[in-house]
């Protein structure tokens, strides 16, 4: 694990400490979770597959509906 250290204004350090006091968490365990909520968690590679799988298929076909050629996909 790693720390960093970073400036708050007072206003906001303070606003900070009440509401990890409120949600009975240490300060550095609240801002943790909401830098964690804000960029994620990395993922595998399985998951992400699986989620780029699940999503909308690519349209590659023409304006006629005909699907490339062997030869335009490499093109050849």
């Amino acid at each position: 694990m790693n720390n960093l250290t970073l400036p708050l204004s007072d206003e906001t350090y303070q606003n900070l400490r009440m509401a990890a006091a409120q949600q009975g968490k240490s300060m550095s365990r609240l801002v943790g979770e909401l830098v964690e909520r804000r960029i994620g968690r990395p993922i595998s590679k399985a998951a992400a597959m699986r989620r780029f799988l699940a999503g909308p298929s690519l349209d590659l076909t023409d304006e006629n509906g005909n699907a490339p050629t062997r030869d335009q996909i490499h093109d050849r």
